[in-house]
């Protein structure tokens, strides 16, 4: 398993939703797999890889089954609307299919990833913001969305309504 994946990790969020930083390599996909994840919504830009590093991780994807999406988000960023809604539907929709876990991830795993899993646990679970990013913390410490991306969650959940 790559250093920069073991030392940033992987959370699980519930028993079918994790966060967590981009795997690198052929090792972490196949952690991943063992984890029974089957899709992954990659919020990393793809100048954040090394050359080579998404294909190969791509090809892993391939190899174990695992389907990816990848959504360009500019790491420290702000959040749109438009973009926690697509990232936290289709996280939602891969739920439903109830065919194994869910992996977001971001470089980091800490704020960008965990934005997206407070607004899928928010939905999902009919909570606040606020409560629904302290349940993604209680289980990724170092989940820590940035204020303007705390900011973005709030105006996402209240444009919802």
């Amino acid at each position: 398993m790559s250093r920069w994946f073991r030392s940033y990790g992987f959370a699980e969020v519930d028993d079918r939703l994790a966060v967590g930083a981009y795997p690198l390599d052929a090792a972490d996909v196949g952690m991943l797999s063992s984890h029974a994840v089957r899709h992954v919504l990659n919020l990393a830009q793809d100048d954040e890889y090394r050359p080579g590093q998404h294909e190969a991780v791509a090809a892993a994807y391939d190899v174990v089954g695992i389907e990816e999406r990848c959504l360009d988000v500019v790491d420290y960023g702000h959040l749109p609307p438009e973009l926690l809604e697509r990232a936290v539907t289709t996280v939602l929709g891969w739920l439903e299919q109830h065919d194994g876990t869910v992996y977001v991830h971001c470089r980091a795993g800490w704020q960008r990833s965990a934005a997206v899993a407070a607004g899928v646990v928010a939905i999902r679970d009919g909570l606040e913001i606020d409560d629904a990013l302290a349940a993604v913390k209680r289980r990724k410490k170092t989940a820590d969305p940035l204020p303007h991306q705390v900011d973005d969650l709030h105006a996402w959940w209240d444009g919802r309504g």
